[in-house]
């Protein structure tokens, strides 16, 4: 059993915070600016050191004594992380594999990675970031020959890449709760991207790029995790990290692997910023369903998926409650159930977080809190009642 636990301290907005265990869904919430994106960024950091730091000791364990990855942190921060993380700040990320513990840790800007994982304790790891200007992505592909060498910043061009590699293999999506289908057509030009109506796919058809904004952020965003859930081959990214090294290095003479790569525990983390952008509420509530239900229902067998998202959406957060209680219900429900132990729900304020997981008192049920999402409404209501018309 694999648990993972991190703690923040002065990093951007962030003034410090700790998390005991990330679980396979953990959501942040909170107001524009808090942080909640950054959390993101340095889990995800933290996560890919992990990964490499595996696969250094899987070639270290199987006799290869020399490393192909060198960590240099000025490298790894990304789109204003270099600012963000500064002398001050500590970033340490432990995992706990039955009862072994491994940490990483970034402390006055320096990076301490260098552990040795036993063979039993070995994981694989797949880190996918799926950033909020995802939406631009159907237009960057229709253009993407006049744009050679231009950059949009390191988070939008790795959720570029997992999404033109998505498209690679899968042929079509059907996104059920916006009656949409997108169909991928394959040219000696490029890929061609295709909405139509999953009903009536004769009375329209679109270019993805001239799509509405929903369907644009939807579009990539339920690709992506499609592709990690199912297409992705950890084979080939075993492969592309390991193998090729010791060909190019002309040591796979001197590899002795004693445990196979297949036989590694393998792991697929999504971190997604605002999945709600540009769709009504009950879309909001049918999406967070949706990928509740691929996450933890509708994957291949050989990986386990773990979504971690920043969001400022009610709808999603209340949707939660109902995936949660679905898990309860002793009836068919047409809801993915959410198991309590799957989730945690976070408020980001004043540079700290808190949970928002409770025990309703009358059920005894697991439950999100979100009293707080109604004070907006009940605020806005009062206004409207001091308000005097005559």
């Amino acid at each position: 059993m694999l648990r993972e636990s991190i703690y923040i301290k002065s990093v951007g907005s962030i003034r410090e915070i700790e998390i005991e265990e990330l679980k396979p869904l953990t959501l942040f919430v909170g107001k524009t600016a808090s942080g909640k994106s950054t959390i993101l960024k340095v889990v995800v950091l933290m996560r890919y050191l992990y990964k490499m730091v595996n696969i250094r000791s899987y070639l270290k364990n199987a006799k290869i004594p020399k490393s192909p990855f060198r960590f240099r942190l000025d490298k790894l921060l990304q789109d204003g992380m270099k600012e963000l993380v500064t002398k001050d700040s500590i970033i340490r990320y432990k995992v706990t594999v039955d009862g072994a513990e491994y940490s990483i840790e970034i402390a006055k800007k320096k990076l301490s990675a260098n552990i040795s994982i036993k063979n039993k304790d070995l994981v694989f790891f797949k880190e996918a970031f799926i950033a909020e200007t995802r939406n631009i992505i159907p237009t960057w592909m229709s253009r993407v020959s006049a744009n050679k060498g231009a950059k949009l910043g390191f988070y939008f061009h790795e959720t570029f890449s997992s999404f033109d590699a998505a498209t690679d293999i899968i042929d079509g999506l059907n996104i059920a709760f916006l009656d949409l289908a997108l169909r991928i057509r394959r040219t000696k030009y490029g890929k061609q991207f295709l909405i139509s109506s999953i009903e009536s796919p004769e009375s329209f058809q679109i270019n993805l790029n001239h799509a509405s904004s929903g369907t644009q952020f939807v579009v990539p965003l339920l690709a992506i995790l499609r592709y990690y859930a199912h297409e992705f081959s950890f084979k080939e990214a075993f492969q592309r990290s390991v193998l090729n090294y010791l060909y190019e290095q002309e040591q796979l003479s001197r590899f002795r692997p004693e445990i196979e790569q297949g036989d590694l525990s393998k792991y697929i983390h999504v971190h997604l910023e605002e999945p709600e952008l540009s769709l009504d509420p009950n879309a909001q509530r049918e999406l967070i369903s949706t990928m509740v239900r691929q996450v933890f229902y509708d994957h291949a067998a050989d990986r386990e998926l773990h979504l971690l998202l920043a969001t400022h959406s009610p709808y999603i957060v209340n949707q939660i409650n109902v995936l949660l209680r679905a898990s309860y219900s002793k009836n068919n429900v047409p809801y993915p159930a959410l198991n309590p132990e799957w989730v945690d729900v976070y408020v980001v304020e004043d540079g700290t977080i808190s949970s928002l997981m409770a025990t309703d008192n009358t059920s005894g049920q697991a439950v999100v809190n979100t009293l707080r999402f109604a004070q907006p409404m009940e605020a806005i209501y009062k206004e409207y009642q001091e308000i005097k018309t005559e």
